[in-house]
């Protein structure tokens, strides 16, 4: 049976790509954000049901995604520190996505899932590309 609340989620992850496509920061961490208060939020209600530690554990994992990637519109100004932290963050939110999909079977979640975690997956090293490369617009620094 389908789940209505996995419409919201893929809405998560198109905000994302839509901040990879036009290389939009602020679209790019909101759809990471929501979508790890999402799944933070399903795992959480997963472990008050079943009491499964593993269940608490990506919860928490999926809380770190959405520290990492609260939204904000400091300008982005090129320095060695922002592209060295951002390469940082975002690498990290390639792992926490790549458990995600390494971990099959501890969530109810439907099979969609898996994809959907394997393009949050793929998205943070597109955005690690085009910082190296220094193809993300920048701004001046105030």
């Amino acid at each position: 049976m389908f789940d209505p609340k996995i419409i919201v989620v893929v809405f998560f992850v198109l905000t994302t790509l839509y901040g990879v496509i036009m290389r939009n920061r602020v679209f790019f961490n909101l759809g990471y954000f929501l979508y790890g208060l999402a799944v933070f939020a399903a795992e959480l209600n997963e472990y008050f049901d079943v009491q499964s530690f593993s269940h608490l554990l990506f919860a928490i994992l999926f809380l770190l995604q959405a520290i990492l990637s609260i939204p904000n519109k400091l300008p982005y100004n090129g320095s060695k520190l922002a592209k060295s932290a951002a390469v940082k963050i975002y690498s990290c939110l390639s792992i926490i996505n790549l458990v995600g999909i390494l971990v099959p079977y501890t969530s109810p979640a439907p099979e969609i899932t898996y994809y959907l975690h394997a393009a949050m997956m793929l998205f943070p090293m597109v955005a690690v590309v085009l910082i190296l490369t220094n193809k993300i617009p920048l701004n001046p620094s105030s």
